[in-house]
């Protein structure tokens, strides 16, 4: 199988256990050109769509944050980080909210005097969006991809990483975005260097070491794990100027605190991610999540 990123033939087994899902087993490859984990095989629609019910959103958020800077549980960066990243550069166009699942972004971008829309997979909660949120304008992926109407920003939050096809996906995505267009993507770089990540990979060896045959149960939603270096790379490689990369890194996947992690080994996990993060926070160059701006050149 060839990587999703540098199209590399040269991978081998990583250190992340198989996992069973639908009656099969997926592995985890490491691209030995590019370091880009990818899942193996690559989920196929019937995967798909039980990976992504309708439930998997969880409905609509329709709630107007007070303060925007508030980073909500599960996002990268807060709604007021990335509408200040957005002024800095004095956007006045449209937003595409790719994969707007509960729609919150959008409700709060629209809010703060944006022009958002959004795209989303699942047929069944475009038509709840369309209901619940009949201000704003929803469309499907075949119905964005089939016209040729072009957008100023195009926004992917926790998207990327569900891609079985990245590069294919932004390449489509960059046929809709006008001259001198704009991503704005944020997401887990769940390979990159932290004391977090380090300690899990130590684990999962020593796992692997003594016991090769085993096999994780869960839902294998993640299609890639990137890296600092390889998820820059991939934007270059589309031919994106940088405007903004950061690096930070959050508790998750571990407890978002000690007090309310359940069991021991919760709440040595959630310790692990608080000595983490203050670790990271001497490097910008650790951490395990992201956001990137960058300029689509003409």
């Amino acid at each position: 199988m060839h990587c999703l990123f540098c199209n590399s033939s040269n991978n081998s087994d990583s250190y992340l256990p198989d996992t069973a899902f639908n009656n099969k087993v997926f592995a985890y490859k490491k691209c030995n050109n590019c370091g880009l984990i990818f899942i193996d095989p690559i989920p196929n629609k019937d995967d798909l769509t039980k990976l992504y019910p309708t439930s998997y959103q969880n409905g609509i958020e329709h709630t107007i944050l007070a303060n925007p800077h508030q980073k909500l549980i599960g996002l990268r960066y807060s709604y007021g980080y990335q509408f200040d990243l957005l002024k800095s550069i004095n956007f006045k166009g449209t937003i595409v909210d790719f994969g707007c699942g509960n729609a919150n972004f959008l409700i709060n971008a629209n809010h703060h005097g944006f022009n958002c829309i959004g795209v989303e997979y699942n047929i069944d909660h475009v038509a709840i969006l369309k209901q619940e949120v009949s201000s704003s304008i929803f469309y499907t992926v075949e119905e964005f991809f089939s016209s040729d109407q072009q957008y100023d920003l195009i926004r992917l939050s926790n998207v990327l990483e569900h891609f079985t096809n990245p590069k294919e996906m932004l390449n489509k995505l960059i046929q809709s975005l006008s001259p001198e267009g704009y991503i704005l993507v944020e997401g887990p770089i769940e390979t990159n260097f932290n004391l977090a990540n380090l300690l899990r990979k130590i684990y999962f060896s020593f796992r692997n070491s003594i016991q090769p045959s085993y096999t994780a149960s869960h839902n294998p939603t993640h299609i890639i794990f990137t890296n600092r270096r390889n998820q820059l790379q991939f934007f270059k490689d589309l031919s994106f100027s940088a405007i903004h990369f950061k690096i930070s890194e959050a508790e998750w996947p571990f407890p978002s605190s000690i007090t309310s992690a359940i069991g021991l080994v919760g709440k040595i996990n959630a310790l692990i991610a608080k000595i983490s993060m203050s670790l990271s926070a001497l490097s910008p160059n650790w951490g395990n999540t992201f956001i990137y701006l960058g300029q689509k050149k003409t």
